[in-house]
């Protein structure tokens, strides 16, 4: 199958490089040298807070979304 990388970055290591302000990636254990489709995969989104105005500035936060391609639905 194709599609597949390696996440060798630890979370600590990602934090720091992309300055990170909001952290929700607590399921992120590790280097994950598989990162096939459907797994969950380490992302950093700016974006302004949901809880916050939305006039608010951007912070950066680390998730996790699911990796993986959308199917040409033409």
């Amino acid at each position: 199958m194709c599609g597949r990388y390696a996440s060798t970055a630890r979370r600590t290591d990602l934090l720091e490089q992309f300055q990170v302000d909001d952290d929700k990636a607590d399921e992120l254990k590790g280097p994950d040298y598989n990162v096939a489709p459907t797994k969950l995969a380490p992302v950093v989104i700016s974006r302004p807070p949901a809880d916050g105005p939305r006039d608010a500035d951007a912070v950066r936060q680390l998730r996790l979304f699911k990796w993986g391609f959308l199917p040409n639905l033409r």
